[in-house]
């Protein structure tokens, strides 16, 4: 039984020994690190940690800079106002193309009775030449009669 609490003895230590560690590792850190309120330049680099060999965490610059960020945002604004434009354009396309669909659904029967209407005007006037072709074709017929009597009165004449 002695033995038993003396190992829980021995890890109560051991646990208590770890905290002090951790703790005492980031206030030690802690120095090296100044805190506080500052504006940061677009020439910045924003820093990452990594983790290196014994599982220890290292803050290091990375390649990315604040400026980096910043043309992203301005980017990303830009684009969001595109978007937004292209898609205001496609509403006034969408609004539009209802509203052709719905003017030709009511002018397509408009435009049947124009075209019946072109199409009877277009068949009266070919009535009308046809008409006028054979009154053409009569006329002639009547004005070669006519040459040839006065062809037959000549020769009598002479």
């Amino acid at each position: 039984m002695l033995s038993v609490r003396r190992r829980s003895w021995m890890m109560a230590a051991g646990v208590v020994g770890l905290l002090g560690a951790a703790i005492a590792g980031p206030a030690q850190a802690a120095g090296a690190v100044r805190w506080g309120e500052f504006s940061a330049s677009s020439t910045d680099r924003l820093t990452g940690a990594s983790v290196e060999a014994g599982n220890t965490y290292v803050l290091k610059s990375s390649s990315i800079s604040v400026g980096d960020i910043e043309a992203l945002q301005a980017a990303q604004k830009r684009s969001e106002s595109e978007l937004q434009s292209l898609k205001t354009k496609v509403d006034g396309q969408d609004r539009a193309f209802d509203e052709f669909k719905r003017k030709d659904g009511a002018s397509s029967s408009s435009s049947d009775s124009q075209l019946a209407s072109l199409k009877r005007t277009v068949d009266e006037q070919k009535n009308t030449i046809d008409r006028q072709k054979d009154e053409i074709a009569g006329l002639k017929r009547g004005l070669d009669d006519l040459k040839r009597s006065v062809e037959t009165l000549s020769s009598k004449v002479k």
